[in-house]
């Protein structure tokens, strides 16, 4: 018989499949969410036991406190990905006043094709921005090795009819079109 390994739990892997369940899949797992993106707490701690039996809702409580609650929110006995939805979920609250700049990396191969065409949410349901260049660069270097940075004139956006809304540190919309985005330098972060 071969010797026990002790188990070693993946936060980071686990956030990223609750992030894919939660904001992408939710049916293939035999939830249903809300319109705000909610789903019963206890229905999808069932559906992470089948993966990670050894999650209990405590633990799940500390791995999103642990990161500081920006990509999830628990609410009474319902959870939800902030952020992020390729389903249909609503607006997070009201618009909001954008600060006078926001920021969105991206990998360089796209840069032209955004300052030609607006940036679009291609397989989300809105366009994620940045309140600091530096948040900005550290989501796009989770996707490419060479990111560039865009520089949103937001409050100038919001002027001509752009709407905001904000959810956590992430300023999210659904559309910025072309004029309201200027290629920065980015900033070096290691």
């Amino acid at each position: 018989m071969p010797p026990l390994v002790p188990y070693e739990f993946d936060a980071e892997r686990f956030s990223r499949w609750m992030a894919y369940v939660l904001r992408h899949n939710p049916a293939r797992y035999g939830l249903q969410p809300d319109r705000q993106g909610f789903v019963a707490l206890e229905d999808f701690m069932h559906v992470a036991a089948r993966r990670y039996p050894r999650v209990a809702p405590e633990r799940l409580r500390q791995l999103i406190d642990a990161g500081g609650s920006e990509r999830f929110e628990i609410s009474g006995s319902r959870l939800r990905a902030r952020y992020g939805h390729s389903i249909a979920v609503d607006p997070p609250g009201p618009p909001v006043a954008p600060p006078a700049r926001l920021y969105h990396g991206t990998d360089a191969s796209r840069a032209d094709a955004i300052l030609a065409e607006g940036l679009r949410p291609l397989d989300r349901r809105m366009v994620h921005v940045s309140p600091t260049a530096e948040d900005a660069l550290s989501v796009a270097r989770r996707r490419t090795e060479r990111p560039v940075l865009l520089r949103i004139h937001a409050q100038e956006a919001q002027q001509h009819g752009v709407v905001f809304y904000c959810e956590g540190k992430v300023y999210l919309t659904a559309y910025i079109p072309p004029q309201f985005l200027q290629l920065e330098d980015a900033p070096q972060i290691e």
